[in-house]
Parts: C-alpha cells; sequence; structure tokens
C-alpha cells in the first residue's frame, strides 16, 4: 500500500508540474467552447442578441471567411515564432549559466497560460472556420463565434508582448539569483515548519544501530517515505538511522538505513522498508533548500570558466550564497521523528552546514583563487557568518572554510598590495573569532 501511495503521488506531481498541464486543460476549454458557441449560435437567443450588436464587419459571408482565416494562420505563426525565440533564449541561458534552471523557465505557470491560449485560440478558430460552409447566400454568418475568434486574437497579441518581455527578463541572471534565493529560502521555511521533526539527538550511539538494510538496486533516490517509516518502526519496536539522502545516487550493496533489530533475517519486513526507497534512473532534481544552493553555485562556476568569465557574475552568486548560509547557520537540525512518548524512531539524514559549505562554496574557491577580488569577496562571505555569533562548533566550521581562502590566496596571489589589503579583511575577520580560532596573516 505504502508503494502504490507513493508511486500515484509522484506521477501525480509529475503530470502536474510538466510544461503541456496547463495548455492542455485551456485548450480542452477553447475545444468545448467552440461547440458550445456553435450550438448557441442556433438559439432564438442568439439571434436577438446579434440584431442588438453594432457590428456590420463580419455579417458577410466572404469577409467572415478572410477573417477566420487570418486570425487561424496569424496565430499559428505567432505561437512557432514565439517558442522559436524561446528555444534560442533558452539555449544561450543553459551555455551560459547552467543547464539546471532551464526547467523553471519552461514550466513557469504563467508561460504555461500563453502557450496554452496560442493553442486553444488555433483550436477555436480552426473548428468555428470547419463548422462555417457558406453556400451562396443562404447560410447564417456566425457573429458570435467570429467577434469571440478576433477577440481571442486580439489577447494573443498582448499577450505576445507580455510573453516576450516576460522571459527577456527571467533569463537576465540576477532575476535567476533572486529567482533561486526566495525558492531556498521559502523551502527552508516548509522544512522547519514540519510537525512531525524535532531537533536531533546530541548524542547518537551509533553501536546500537548494528543492522543494515542494504539496497537492492541502483539508481537515484527520488523519494523516502518518512512515514511509513516511521510505522514500521513503531510496529516492530525498533529504531532506524537513515544513511543516503533524497537525490543521491545509490549502487546495489549501499546500505540505506540502520536499525537497532535484525531485519536480515525478516524478509517480509525487509522488502516494507525497501519500498519507502523510491528509485529511478534518471537524475532527481529535489526542490528543496539544497538545491537551490546547488544552482546558485554552479552559476557562479560557470561564470568563472574560461569560456563565460563573468567574475561578477559569480561575487553576486556568493552574495546570495552568504544570505542561504546565515540562514541555514540559524536554522535548527530538525531530522528525529518521534512517538507519543518522544523516543526517537528514526532519524533522517541531513546535510550539515560544514559540508553544505564543502560543497558548493569550495568549488568557487577553487575555480576563481587566482582573483584577488574574488578571494576578498569569499572572506566576506565568512565574515558575515561570523558575524551571527554563532555557536563554539559553527564557528570552527566557518573558521575551517576561512582558512582554506587564506591558503589558497596565499599560494595563488603574489602581488604585495593585494596581499596587503587581503591581511586588512583577514584582521576583521580575526576579531570576530575566538582567542583559539585566531587565522595566520599573510607574509
Amino acid at each position: 500500500m505504502t508503494k502504490l501511495t507513493t508511486s500515484s503521488y509522484r506521477k501525480h506531481t509529475t503530470v502536474v508540474n510538466s510544461i503541456a498541464f496547463l495548455p492542455s486543460i485551456i485548450s480542452t476549454g477553447f475545444f468545448l467552447l467552440a461547440f458550445g458557441v456553435h450550438y448557441f449560435e442556433s438559439t432564438p437567443l442568439s439571434m436577438a442578441l446579434e440584431k442588438r450588436l453594432p457590428f456590420e464587419l463580419v455579417r458577410n459571408s466572404q469577409k467572415a471567411q478572410v477573417i477566420l482565416s487570418t486570425l487561424a494562420t496569424g496565430t499559428i505563426s505567432l505561437t512557432v515564432f514565439s517558442f522559436s525565440m524561446v528555444m534560442i533564449v533558452l539555449s544561450q541561458a543553459s551555455n551560459n549559466l547552467t543547464p539546471r534552471v532551464i526547467p523553471g523557465l519552461t514550466t513557469a505557470r504563467s508561460h504555461q497560460v500563453v502557450l496554452g491560449f496560442y493553442i486553444g485560440t488555433i483550436i477555436y478558430t480552426l473548428l468555428v472556420l470547419l463548422n462555417y460552409q457558406p453556400v451562396a447566400n443562404t447560410s447564417k454568418v456566425p457573429v458570435i463565434a467570429i467577434l469571440l475568434a478576433l477577440a481571442f486574437g486580439l489577447i494573443c497579441l498582448a499577450l505576445f508582448v507580455y510573453f516576450i518581455h516576460s522571459i527577456s527578463r527571467a533569463i537576465q541572471v540576477d532575476n535567476i539569483l533572486n529567482s533561486l534565493y526566495h525558492k531556498s529560502i521559502s523551502a527552508l521555511n516548509q522544512e522547519n515548519k514540519m510537525p512531525a521533526k524535532s531537533l536531533a539527538p546530541s548524542k547518537s550511539n551509533d553501536d546500537e544501530f548494528s543492522f543494515a538494510l542494504k539496497n537492492t538496486t541502483s539508481g537515484y533516490l527520488e523519494n523516502i517515505n518518512l512515514t511509513a517509516l516511521q510505522s514500521l518502526a513503531k510496529e516492530n519496536k525498533m529504531q532506524l538511522k537513515i544513511l543516503v539522502e533524497e537525490g543521491s545516487f545509490v549502487v546495489e550493496g549501499l546500505p540505506l538505513l540502520r536499525s537497532t533489530k535484525d531485519i536480515v533475517q525478516r524478509e517480509d519486513l525487509e522488502e516494507k522498508l525497501q519500498r519507502c526507497f523510491t528509485l529511478k534512473q534518471e537524475e532527481v532534481v529535489m526542490e528543496d533548500f539544497e538545491q537551490g544552493v546547488k544552482q546558485i553555485s554552479e552559476i557562479a562556476v560557470k561564470a568563472l570558466s574560461p569560456g563565460i568569465n563573468d567574475p561578477g557574475t559569480a561575487m553576486k552568486a556568493i552574495d546570495f550564497l552568504t544570505l542561504l548560509f546565515i540562514r541555514r547557520l540559524k536554522t535548527e537540525d530538525k531530522n528525529c521523528l518521534l512517538d507519543e512518548n518522544n523516543q526517537v524512531q528514526v532519524i533522517d539524514f541531513t546535510v550539515s552546514l560544514d559540508e553544505l559549505m564543502h560543497r558548493y562554496l569550495s568549488p568557487i574557491r577553487t575555480y576563481g583563487k587566482e582573483d584577488f577580488q574574488l578571494n576578498l569577496r569569499l572572506l566576506k562571505c565568512i565574515h558575515s557568518l561570523l558575524c551571527q555569533q554563532p555557536d563554539a562548533e559553527k564557528e570552527k566550521t566557518i573558521r575551517k572554510h576561512a582558512f582554506a581562502v587564506i591558503s589558497d590566496a596565499d599560494k595563488t596571489i603574489s602581488n604585495a598590495v593585494d596581499r596587503e589589503r587581503l591581511n586588512d579583511y583577514l584582521v576583521e575577520v580575526n576579531k570576530l573569532l575566538s582567542e583559539g580560532n585566531k587565522l595566520k596573516m599573510l607574509r
């Protein structure tokens, strides 16, 4: 039941987040509207309404057919032109930034609405054109249907202008960084609001978790059903400690979790635990806090590549990473699921601030270690983190990354003026470090 529920939920999420979801619904609405208007044209109410309309433009059968044909061909051309240009723009964004930001641009709800309205207008106009076949002067001109088609055509022109403006703004690096930042903050807030999770235990005795559940397949870990794991832990009176994180690549034989009871001897329990881990062959793009940090870091690294050579973008990315690291610094690690007696049942895998900085700040430092301004901006990032008055453990973490920046700068920056400027800022960093954690100055 757990596997079925998880699978159904994932399929539902995939369909809803697809770029074709909203366009399909809107197009279906236009399809039904065309038949509804065709039926309405034959009612007495329609005839009475047509007599009150002041428009004479569409009462001529030949003009009506020309208008419908022009609207259909014009909207088709508009759709092809719009999205051909978008593909070129997105290709450039992928080359200059990172391919992982492209899904966020193409699946934006506003862009889906525009695409759906384009396609819907084409379907509506073609159906009206097919249903209307003038024979001499005996056929009644569908005045209301044609006026609606005209209105839809004018709306398409307005949407075309909006779409060009929106997509051109969406691919600007400042807007992308700002969007990724706000999505990351929103994801972190959602994680903090999860009522089922509690603070991590101060000490976790790994010796108690002596029985491992090994993975039986290989792939990217798409989802961990924590609710099902908690139910199984409660049912079997054991504790579980997850060893892998969602989105990571796991191979066959890799331990997925450890438990306080032997689960290998119970095939039914082992199978139920395996079902709580959903794997797929394609790389999983998680919509969480770390994914936003990862994309911002990738934009910075791409900007530092010789082909792009845009250190300004890299420094903007470091500023946004600084803000995200500060929020993570102030966030408590809630990774435990408790029972009604406040006893730990499941310990989830969490990425610490140290690991987060290693993953996403170190690549920027490695690629930009020869740039004086970039080293200075990294020191400002460290300084900003220390200004938050972290506890002793997190201060050691921040100090370690500051030491890494200084070590690389010492090896790559030889200009005396630049080294002196780095020392000036290093003095400010040392003022915020405790006595035993002071950093050595550059010579």
